[in-house]
């Protein structure tokens, strides 16, 4: 006969903070970096048009 026990699964704690990014000026496009990945010339990468800083709540990474 066996008993086995089921491992609970780790739940995964999702740790938010302020993080500066830069987000497309364009309202139709979507595209935003974080200011650790910009480019120097600070043009979205999606679009090409230019890009403003802002500050969200995102995963620490």
């Amino acid at each position: 006969m066996f008993f086995g026990k089921r491992a609970k699964e780790e739940e995964m704690e999702t740790i938010l903070i302020d993080t500066e990014i830069y987000s497309c000026m364009d309202n139709s496009c979507i595209g935003w970096m974080r200011k650790d990945f910009v480019s120097d010339d600070l043009l979205c990468p999606m679009c090409g048009n230019e890009m403003i800083q802002e500050i969200r709540e995102l995963p620490k990474i």
